[in-house]
């Protein structure tokens, strides 16, 4: 399962670039002397331009039960289960799922061992790099499942230019805002209730909220723009649409 793909050289005047593949991680389940399994973390090596990939590398190796994670070659006396006179039969499978929780996806792995039979006797999460442990906090679910059900909230950009005197406060859920400053004083005041005032003409800010999840970000209110008389500003910004398409 590709993990982090290896950023590959752009190529010069024109020519394809190298071209590399992805390194991944798998988990081969292992017993112990005394029969108890473990999960053996094998990290692939990657070649570029159709080199042969080194053989895969031991990361660590993880014990079922509690989920921790080891750095470095499993416990002496481990080998295959089945092998070495141990009436064993187990296998393992990997699973990418994800963890659906405040309205976002964190995709991460399922190891489950099972028996001869094929039932499940342990399951183990971890990070997408197959060793951080990891446990879920929300919903489980199939990632693709958990995308289709993300439904982003439509912004609508909007264009004030506005002469003082007078006063604008930003909407709540504001995703981002810009502001130039046609002819000053204007006073400018944060959530945080940081008041500056502009003079200078031509003078131009923004701030842009990162998103959560498939939503837009919101910026911090309240958020005001103070304007004297003979003071003007442009005032750019996208809000949550009503249903009209119109900015709430």
């Amino acid at each position: 399962m590709p993990v982090e793909p290896i950023p590959c050289a752009p190529g010069g005047g024109g020519d394809p670039g190298t071209s590399c593949c992805a390194p991944s991680i798998a988990s081969v389940p292992l017993c112990r002397e005394d029969g108890t399994p473990l999960l053996l973390v094998l990290r692939s090596a990657c070649a570029c331009d159709g080199a042969e990939a080194a053989p895969p590398e031991v990361a660590g190796w993880i014990d079922p039960t509690t989920g921790a994670f080891t750095d470095g070659p499993p416990p002496a006396g481990a080998v295959p289960c089945g092998s070495d006179g141990r009436e064993d039969c187990s296998t393992v499978s990997l699973l990418r799922l994800c963890d659906q929780a405040d309205g976002g996806c964190v995709p991460f792995l399922r190891h489950l061992v099972h028996d001869c039979d094929g039932i499940v006797t342990t399951s183990t999460d971890t990070a997408e790099d197959g060793i951080t442990p990891y446990t879920p906090v929300g919903q489980v679910v199939d990632c693709q499942v958990c995308e289709e059900q993300c439904q982003p909230t439509v912004l609508c950009p909007q264009l004030l230019g506005i002469s003082g005197p007078d006063s604008w406060s930003m909407p709540e859920g504001t995703e981002s805002v810009a502001v130039t400053v046609a002819c000053g004083p204007v006073t400018i005041t944060d959530c945080a209730g940081n008041a500056t005032v502009v003079n200078e003409c031509g003078t131009a800010f923004q701030w842009a909220a990162p998103p959560s999840g498939c939503q837009p970000g919101a910026l911090c209110a309240p958020f005001t723009v103070d304007l004297p008389e003979g003071a003007a500003v442009y005032i750019n910004f996208l809000s949550p649409c009503d249903q009209d398409g119109d900015v709430s």
